[in-house]
């Protein structure tokens, strides 16, 4: 969804308060916006209401909360929560979009743009990477020529080291027992989410 860039602000300075416990009053989001007045930050959360991206408690003053549209909106998830787990990715739907989430990695720090895939199989097991594995995937960077990276090949994600020809993409599996895969760019069958931050590997 494209905000204006002062809903933006707004949206995103609701979401780290809420992120470090805290509900700021209007007057304080002005004050630390540089409003004039508290009530030029309630004209945006209104607007930011009718959106669906925030919700508020008319019982309340301190009232306002992100809803799941909000924190997508600003491709993040809150940070009591971890890290999401993504299984299936839909065409058309947002990376982070809830509806998408399998579960969370909870003592894994989120960031905007990131999240986890559990590795399934053996085909990247010479890049040291093993089945049942979290591959952590910051989608806001861009995986260069030779990363290993999330890519989305006709709505299932995985894990593949990228190269890029001209007109193709190749997907090598760090496997000698696996065969690379090369899908052309024009058939919008393959999206490059983003490269490879870390592993995370729980204990058994």
């Amino acid at each position: 969804m494209n905000l204006p860039p002062r809903q933006t602000c707004i949206l995103e300075y609701f979401a780290d308060a809420e992120d470090h416990g805290v509900q700021p009053s209007r007057a304080e989001v002005a004050e630390a916006l540089g409003y004039a007045f508290p009530s030029a930050v309630s004209k945006h959360v209104e607007a930011l209401v009718r959106k669906g991206l925030m919700e508020t408690d008319p019982k309340l003053k301190r009232n306002v909360r992100l809803t799941e549209a909000g924190w997508a909106a600003l491709d993040r998830c809150p940070a009591q929560l971890g890290v999401p787990v993504i299984g299936a990715i839909a065409a058309g739907v947002p990376i982070l979009a809830t509806e998408q989430h399998d579960s969370y990695l909870e003592d894994v720090v989120p960031s905007p743009g990131r999240f986890a895939l559990k590795v399934r199989g053996d085909s990247m097991i010479e890049a040291g990477i093993l089945d049942g594995d979290f591959a952590v995937i910051d989608s806001k960077r861009n995986v260069n020529n030779g990363d290993i990276g999330a890519v989305v090949v006709d709505g299932e994600a995985t894990l593949k080291r990228v190269k890029f020809g001209g007109d193709h993409i190749v997907l090598e599996p760090a496997n000698s027992q696996y065969k690379p895969l090369t899908v052309d760019k024009k058939s919008g069958t393959c999206q490059v989410v983003g490269p490879l931050a870390f592993l995370y590997r729980q204990a058994h």
